[in-house]
């Protein structure tokens, strides 16, 4: 080919494709025909490609050109300022749309720019009729690729306008309810646009967006360049809602409702982007749409709500547990969308963290930690069945209770106590693994429903127990052995016997037998004996007060009581120990109303006598002052203080404690009470002095088990304000105490020969020689803590992981 010959034929390419001439506005065209001419020339030479690759690159030159105005529109306002955005005449443009139109100008001018190739690109189509190569998918390419290469750092920012007013504007009907946003001047404003109603722009809006999205789906860089921020507006939107709708609230169900949501309206908002049905014709373009499966799209949003929906539970789970069962739709969503996640670490970890920070530390009481153990039981447990998922959160909560010396009686307390929650779950009395089931195979009968730990159980634990315990079960698991709730229990049962003396034992008759199938006959043997010994008292009772030929029968001539005596006849053997050791020194008049029972009680009995407990018991009494007459049901020994007085108008500590052989320091806080009555005054130090005129300090009315008597006048009874009448027996922790008293001399005698010795060194020669001959037993754990006992008492030194004796 010479070189006239190339001369000629690229006049023919620049006259078919002006977009090749150095000067093109003033370039010659050809028509449609002359084109054709063109073409067979360049095919026939072979100059197809040749001449693809120079138009492709000037093509390429061209919109390198023209790009930078194209970004010119995501500059901010003071940079560059344009006039055709001020459309709007009544008040302030938003900020957001002002975004908004510049990111329309922008595609619209980017979108303009694309069609003034079309010509070129069909023409160049026209060459390869195999169609081989796609000439408006390269041309498509170049722009894309031109626009990321030329990015802004804050690009996203006009997008986000953009996409942000079209969302506001396609959900304002979503608004619940018919409140409207007003202006300070008073004028309503447009739920979607924000304009004033009288400029609503919202059909301008969503026209401009259809189109938009529709120009960008045509160019081809709708994903590529608004497909992160689709994404990150429709999860902040998710976000917003998940946390509006279960703001506080949970006792409705919402995943159904917020799946419908996602079903509908975020649907349409998707489909309104990425499948616009646009009836705009266009010359010369063949779309090729590449949206996404929305279908597949829309399983991912859905999996986004789970998402959300999760955290923010997970993140109110320490609520939701308090305010179990009122909370249990929001439990029973939660375990639906926890399935469908992977967020059971997360659960773990933040309700631990929760737990540890709002609810295990000193301020809080022990029944509310336990009334929320239970709660967390029941809530967990229909979260995960499986119980690895309760096994792994609770066990912050059993080690923290175990180091709390009131936890068995606070538990037994509410165990057995009407009106406690843990009631109705003994009442149910629902299957319970005893300790050692947890070992044992499972049932062959229930063989078909065996279900694996799963995967992310604690391979080293069983979480049988947790899967199959009881509320109550978990409890008593706490400490792992019953020995300790049954031995508090019998404290709990001689206290509430002796305050209520005699009065709905039926109830406890009640506990009693539940309390049997769960922790067996035998451990609760002396609780029988005791309940028996109250029914016998009542009856002795009944019997020597209407005997004839008794002393204290109002028939017998010679009685002269002033007021009856009724006791409680304990055996000694089947009760727990008492708390006061001191001997009680009673008025004579109530010593010898005593003595006139023992006498009666002794001629019923023939061999046997009572030995009384003049320290326990409540006596009422009426107090007759000047114009008035107070009753108040109290202790022996608060009746003695007052008694005394009424012998002597002033008495000083010491002088009462020797009358009344009671330790001082006891005697001081019993006058407390009198002083809060207004009764007593202390006019110098330790000395007191009575006051009929007085006036009280507190309001003392009846608690608990407490019966309050009506007086005369007035009424009083002595509650639960005063320490001492807390208990009038002394716990099961202050027994095992003492029960391990009669290992201390065999440690001191160990340490004395061998120095020190580890704590296991110590367990096993214990168990070798104390336990077989005391016939009491110790646990590791047990002696562990009584050891440290020992140390903060200075009898002993641990040091090096040995103990040996304080020197």
């Amino acid at each position: 080919m010479d070189t006239s010959s190339t001369k000629s034929y690229w006049t023919l390419i620049v006259l078919g494709f002006p977009i090749l001439s150095k000067d093109q506005e003033n370039s010659e065209h050809c028509d449609d025909e002359q084109f054709v001419a063109i073409k067979k020339i360049i095919v026939e030479n072979k100059l197809s490609n040749f001449v693809h690759g120079m138009v492709m690159h000037s093509i390429k030159q061209d919109l390198m050109s023209k790009m930078n105005e194209f970004w010119l529109y995501f500059m901010p306002n003071d940079v560059i300022e344009l006039s055709n955005l001020t459309t709007t005449t009544h008040g302030e443009i938003p900020e957001d749309f002002v975004g908004f139109n510049k990111f329309k100008y922008a595609i619209d001018e980017l979108f303009n720019l694309a069609q003034s190739y079309i010509d070129t690109t069909n023409r160049l189509q026209m060459l390869f009729e195999n169609n081989k190569i796609n000439c408006l998918g390269n041309l498509n390419a170049q722009i894309c690729a031109l626009l990321h290469s030329q990015l802004p750092s804050d690009y996203n920012t006009i997008i986000y306008q953009f996409y942000r007013v079209a969302l506001k504007v396609f959900t304002k009907d979503d608004i619940i309810g018919d409140k409207k946003n007003t202006s300070k001047e008073g004028a309503f404003h447009c739920n979607g646009c924000c304009f004033e109603i009288i400029d609503c722009k919202c059909d301008y809006i969503l026209e401009t967006f259809h189109l938009t999205n529709w120009y960008m789906i045509t160019i081809g860089i709708l994903e590529s360049l608004a497909g992160d921020v689709i994404m990150d507006l429709i999860h902040q939107k998710i976000e917003t809602e998940v946390q509006e709708i279960t703001k506080e609230n949970f006792g409705e169900h919402h995943v159904s409702s917020l799946e419908k949501w996602i079903d509908t309206n975020v649907y349409n908002w998707m489909q309104y982007i990425y499948d616009p049905k646009c009836s705009t014709a266009i010359r010369g373009y063949t779309i090729e749409r590449k949206c996404p499966n929305l279908k597949i799209f829309m399983r991912k949003l859905k999996h986004l709500l789970y998402e959300s929906y999760t955290r923010t539970r997970i993140d109110q789970l320490f609520n939701i547990i308090i305010e179990y069962p009122d909370s249990e739709p929001a439990v029973i969503d939660l375990s639906l969308t926890l399935q469908k996640t992977d967020f059971k670490s997360d659960l773990c970890k933040k309700l631990q963290n929760a737990l540890h920070s709002r609810l295990l530390h000193p301020a809080v009481n022990t029944i509310d930690i336990i009334t929320a153990y239970t709660a967390a039981i029941k809530v967990l447990r229909k979260i995960d069945p499986c119980g690895a998922l309760l096994q792994e959160v609770t066990q912050p909560i059993r080690a923290y209770l175990r180091s709390r010396k009131d936890t068995v009686r606070c538990v037994m307390t509410t165990l057995t106590e009407e009106g406690h929650y843990l009631t109705d779950e003994l009442v149910r009395n629902e299957n319970v693994l005893d300790e050692d089931d947890v070992c044992e195979e499972e049932s062959m009968a229930e063989w078909a429903k065996w279900v694996p730990d799963p995967v992310d159980a604690n391979p080293s634990k069983s979480s049988k127990r947790f899967r199959n315990s009881d509320t109550v079960s978990m409890l008593v698991d706490i400490y792992g052995t019953r020995e300790l709730f049954v031995n508090e229990y019998r404290a709990l049962l001689a206290d509430r016997l002796l305050t209520q003396f005699m009065d709905n034992i039926g109830d406890e008759i009640r506990y009693l037998e539940l309390l049997k199938l769960r922790f067996g006959d035998s451990l609760l043997h002396s609780c029988s004996v005791m309940l028996k010994d109250v029914y016998d008292s009542k009856r002795i009772n009944h019997h020597l007060y209407s005997d004839p030929t008794s002393n204290l029968s109002s028939n017998n001539l010679n009685n002269k009581l002033e007021f009856p005596v009724r006791a409680i006849i304990v055996s000694n053997q089947f009760w727990p120990n008492f708390k006061d050791k001191f001997n009680l020194e009673l008025p004579s008049v109530i010593q010898d109303h005593l003595d006139n029972y023992t006498k009666a009680f002794e001629s019923f009995k023939g061999n046997r006598t009572l030995n009384w407990k003049p320290n326990l018991g409540i006596i009422n009494i009426d107090l007759e002052l000047k114009d008035k007459t107070l009753n108040f049901t109290v202790s022996p020994i608060h009746a003695t203080i007052i008694w005394h007085f009424q012998e002597q108008e002033e008495w000083t500590i010491n002088d009462l404690s020797i009358k009344m052989r009671v330790p001082a320091t006891t005697l001081r806080r019993r006058i407390g009470f009198w002083q809060n009555q207004g009764l007593l005054r202390e006019k110098t130090f330790d000395t007191f002095i009575f006051v009929e005129d007085g006036i009280p300090t507190t309001s003392i009315s009846g608690k608990g088990n407490r019966t309050s008597f009506v007086g005369r006048n007035s009424e009083f009874v002595y509650g639960d304000d005063d320490d001492e009448m807390e208990s009038a027996v002394a716990s099961a922790q202050d027994q095992r105490e003492e029960e391990l008293q009669v290992f201390w001399s065999y440690i001191v005698g160990m340490l004395t020969n061998l120095d020190s010795l580890p704590l296991d060194r110590i367990h096993q020669m214990l168990k070798m020689f104390a336990t077989q001959g005391t016939g009491v037993d110790c646990s590791l754990t047990q002696l562990r803590l009584f050891l440290d006992e020992k140390v903060k008492q200075h009898l002993l030194i641990f040091t090096g992981g040995r103990y040996k004796l304080s020197k």
